[in-house]
């Protein structure tokens, strides 16, 4: 009887039990695909780099006895992004040189000399970022390195060298290990010219000048802004936030986002914009050209529903906006700022006109 009753029961269930093991065992496989998956993302590719020192400049007025890395990354480390592999699996990438940073750094500088100055570096920063923009992207070398004098014993602070050093590939395709070879090689170029001129007088400051002498200056400042504007049946104003370098070349890039809110006749907007860019054309110590360029999208919330009987999808608003203006920044300093200008806007709402604004600027703010 028992032996019959098993032999019902296999019978009935083995096709369902046999579905039931494969789909028991791919719920098994799943998380150990996930964890190569992750793996991927959590076990970094290695790229070691050949930092190539000039080797051009014949330098004999200074020598660099020492250069410390006080970064708290491996002291080979040089720079990290990310790729995709198979089109599909983010996979980190570290790069590092081949000996720790510092040594690298020193190359063939001479470490002592009896009739000139000799300097004592540190490393606080030194990382390569790809900066991503609307129309393309670039490479920064982003570095902070004080300078100390080495006098009978004892050191004596110069200055900080400040690098927002971009690059621009010396072909049209560049390797990842090559883009960052060529990088460190032009740079160390202009590192040895910088060493070389450190005694620059302050007031040459709207020349490339990466040798700041000033302690204040500070390796990141916050800008906060809040900007109104006003045109034809039509105004607003915006709030902003973004992070700046020390200023140490006439033109600098920023990227930022804001929040605004719009005022038309027939509806409102709250729009948010992410890379805002600014970009700065320095005409004195006080005084800077901002231009700027916005892509926003926004939320409308119209007034008169029952007349305009607007359509669910026209909730949707994009923008694109850009402000030129005069602002009053001052070099490399926390302050209170200003900016006045024009503001031009063009905006579309789906099965609505485009609608192009133009109005006056205003705005105030502080750099922390």
């Amino acid at each position: 009887m028992s032996f019959h009753l098993l032999y019902f029961t296999y019978k009935h269930t083995n096709k369902i039990s046999i579905k039931f093991v494969l789909v028991c065992f791919l719920f098994l496989l799943l998380p150990g695909f996930y964890s190569i998956v992750l793996s991927q993302k959590l076990l970094p590719d290695t790229v070691y780099i050949d930092f190539k020192p000039d080797s051009l400049i014949r330098n004999n007025s200074f020598a660099i006895e020492e250069v410390i890395d006080r970064r708290s990354e491996d002291p080979r480390f040089v720079s990290f992004t990310t790729k995709k592999r198979y089109l599909l699996i983010p996979v980190d990438q570290e790069i590092y040189t081949i000996k720790p940073l510092a040594n690298e750094i020193i190359g063939n500088i001479p470490r002592k000399c009896e009739t000139c100055n000799s300097y004592k570096l540190f490393i606080d920063k030194f990382v390569i970022e790809e900066q991503k923009g609307r129309i393309g992207k670039s490479k920064y070398l982003i570095a902070d390195i004080p300078v100390y004098l080495e006098t009978d014993d004892s050191l004596v602070y110069q200055g900080t060298l400040f690098y927002n050093y971009r690059y621009l590939p010396m072909k049209k395709k560049e390797t990842l290990k090559e883009s960052t070879e060529n990088l460190l090689s032009k740079w160390h170029t202009d590192f040895n010219l910088n060493i070389m001129t450190l005694r620059i007088d302050d007031e040459q400051y709207l020349e490339d000048n990466n040798f700041l002498k000033d302690k204040a200056v500070k390796s990141l400042y916050l800008n906060s802004n809040v900007t109104f504007f006003s045109g034809y049946k039509w105004w607003g104003f915006q709030g902003e936030i973004y992070f700046t370098r020390p200023e140490t070349n006439r033109k600098n890039h920023y990227q930022g986002g804001i929040i605004r809110y719009q005022n038309y006749k027939d509806y409102d907007v709250f729009a948010v914009g992410r890379k805002a860019e600014h970009f700065y054309n320095r005409l004195n110590k006080k005084w800077v050209l901002d231009i700027d360029l916005n892509i926003l999208m926004g939320f409308c919330r119209w007034k008169d529903i029952d007349d305009q009987n607007p359509k669910l999808y026209q909730v949707f608003d994009f923008e694109l906006s850009s402000i030129q203006g005069l602002a009053y920044i001052p070099l490399n300093k926390s302050c209170f700022n200003a900016r006045f200008g024009i503001i031009e806007n063009l905006s579309y709402i789906i099965e609505d006109r485009v609608r192009f604004n133009i109005g006056l600027v205003a705005g105030i703010g502080y750099k922390f």
